[in-house]
């Protein structure tokens, strides 16, 4: 079959360069010096940023107006502003400024052989970009002393022309999270790579006759006015499970930004710029890849927008939701009420690494062990998490205190050590005393240690313990949603992008009787969601709307939803580029 293919291909491009002949159309390889010509929106073309704002930035001196603070003065026979401290705020820094034109093809997958050794290769997926950069010269705001008579002059920007050497910078970036436990984003990074061996490979591929230059290639020469050159970013080793990610483009133009270290006090005896942070302007490109990566090396990614990460992340964290009491089998909110919990009693802190906290799951087990008296906590348990979580949590007790090999067993008493129980400890307590060692866990400095420590206590039966907090977190939603009257059959019979419009009128329409509703009926159950309460009521009334709509986009999603919320609410689909300042100190940040 393969060889009729090609046998049918080759007579159909004989067929149409024949036809090209006749018509007097050369082809592309026939035409000396030309390259091969792309279809319509192949290419996307990024003007140059030319914001005045570059040319002309406006800062305080900070060595003077806060290190010589103590200077200042007040004079009472000259104007203010005529002082040292004064004349040190405000500051003008004019600058030539240039930036280059980009344009790019969408980034495609391409599988090559790199060295793995000193006389071996191996096979390797790498991930690419096609770009190319032009000089389209830069500007420099201008202005005369004095215009007419005697007023200052207005300024005007001048454009001009000289020489640019392109520094390439890239960076593949992705807050998908693609392992349990991770929670709603999880910061992955790449920088691009030199990798002479794929070079060719992607040169047959793209064009031929065009010279791709690699990262190292580019930086080699100037680009003179007018010239334009095609290079290629390459990263190797990406999680082939990410879906969203955003490339960072830093060297396109020497447009800087400058502010306060955070924390900084910055005092007389400091050098100059010693407090201080600089940053260039990156072009921001976001992209999405569908599918997964069981299909060829050669697929092309899509163009996103601002936002599309966020918006799916949170539309599919609802969607999980409102479907989860069907497949689980259970009554979540029946069971939290018989638990005497509320969604705020489950809000979780930060884990800082960006993985979920296992603290919700904690608040449950130990809310139903204190229980027990007063009825059966496992029926409670039932209604909560289904036969399904029920399950898991037997399966936990029994890998940790029930019967096993002496191999296991010794494992799991070394595990245990630090939490102060025993297999016969917990046999005894068993929900208790999985609450302990749920809290132990939470304490470990990061997911990694946390799976490492729970895999020593529970062997394999340690994968219950991700699905467990996965569907406290799923109750949290479901009683987050019904907090604030959401409609949840709307919300369920969508698809992630709608599910997120469904929810916006009920979040964002809520007015100043919903919020002390909202909080006069927040549960109390636990120290932690009574401290939360009185804290919200102690505030202002003007500041009390802001923070309930925090405490409810935490129920909803986690620590990080109030951010990723107002990134999705304030997203333009139309908008699938921006150039911004980012800082070192805020990369991966939400």
């Amino acid at each position: 079959m393969a060889s009729l293919r090609g046998t049918f291909t080759e007579r159909a491009v004989a067929c149409i360069a024949g036809v090209m002949l006749a018509m007097g159309v050369a082809s592309a390889a026939e035409r000396p010096g030309r390259f091969r010509p792309l279809a319509p929106g192949v290419l996307t073309v990024i003007p140059a940023d030319r914001t005045t704002d570059d040319a002309l930035l406006r800062a305080d001196i900070l060595e003077i107006t806060q290190g010589q603070a103590d200077l200042a003065w007040t004079p009472k026979m000259a104007a203010a502003n005529t002082t040292f401290v004064e004349r040190a705020r405000g500051r003008e820094y004019p600058r030539d400024v240039w930036c280059l034109e980009f344009a790019f093809k969408p980034p495609r997958l391409l599988d090559v052989d790199v060295p793995a050794t000193a006389d071996q290769m191996r096979r390797k997926r790498i991930w690419y970009l096609v770009y190319r950069v032009k000089n389209v010269g830069g500007r420099r705001v201008l202005a005369a002393d004095t215009g007419e008579g005697g007023k200052p002059a207005a300024r005007r920007v001048e454009t001009f022309e000289a020489p640019v050497r392109f520094l390439p910078h890239f960076v593949l970036e992705s807050l998908e999270p693609v392992e349990d436990g991770e929670g709603l984003a999880s910061y992955r990074a790449y920088l691009d790579r030199l990798v002479p061996s794929a070079m060719e490979a992607i040169r047959r591929r793209e064009d031929p006759r065009q010279t791709f230059l690699d990262s190292a290639e580019m930086t080699a020469t100037e680009i003179a006015p007018g010239e334009e050159r095609w290079g290629v970013a390459i990263w190797e080793d990406i999680d082939p499970r990410i879906d969203f990610f955003s490339i960072y483009v830093r060297g396109l133009t020497n447009a800087i930004r400058w502010r306060q270290k955070a924390g900084a006090v910055i005092k007389a005896a400091d050098p100059p710029g010693s407090d201080i942070e600089e940053t260039l302007e990156s072009l921001r490109l976001d992209f999405w890849r569908p599918g997964d990566d069981r299909e060829g090396g050669d697929r092309q990614m899509g163009i996103g927008f601002a936002g599309m990460f966020e918006r799916m992340t949170l539309g599919g964290r609802l969607l999980a939701a409102a479907g989860w009491p069907r497949h689980a089998n259970a009554k979540p909110l029946e069971g939290l009420d018989a638990l005497g919990l509320g969604w705020a009693d489950l809000l979780e802190p930060d884990a800082g690494d960006g993985g979920s906290s296992l603290a919700p799951l904690e608040t449950v087990l130990r809310t139903a062990a204190a229980r027990r008296e007063q009825g059966d906590p496992i029926a409670a348990l039932r209604l909560l998490l289904g036969d399904l979580g029920v399950a898991a949590i037997e399966e936990l007790v029994a890998a940790v205190a029930g019967p096993v090999d002496a191999g296991r067993d010794r494992a799991r008493r070394e595990g245990l050590d630090g939490t102060g129980l025993t297999p016969d400890a917990v046999a005894k307590r068993p929900l208790e005393s999985l609450a302990t060692i749920i809290r132990v866990l939470e304490s470990k400095p990061d997911a990694a240690a946390r799976r490492a420590a729970a895999a020593t206590m529970f062997g394999p039966a340690a994968r219950r313990i991700p699905w467990l907090v996965d569907a406290v977190v799923k109750v949290r939603t479901l009683a987050t949603l019904r907090a604030v009257d959401a409609n949840v059959a709307a919300i369920g019979g969508t698809d992630a992008l709608a599910a997120f419009d469904a929810l916006r009128p009920a979040v964002d329409g809520l007015g100043e009787a919903d919020h002390k509703r909202i909080v006069d009926t927040m549960s109390t159950a636990t120290p932690a969601a009574a401290e939360r309460r009185k804290r919200i009521q102690a505030l202002p009334v003007e500041d009390q709307a802001a923070a309930v709509t925090v405490q409810i986009l935490a129920g909803l999603f986690g620590p990080r939803g109030p951010a990723l919320y107002a990134a999705a609410a304030a997203v333009n689909e139309g908008i699938d580029h921006a150039w911004v300042f980012r800082y070192e100190t805020d990369v991966g940040g939400l």
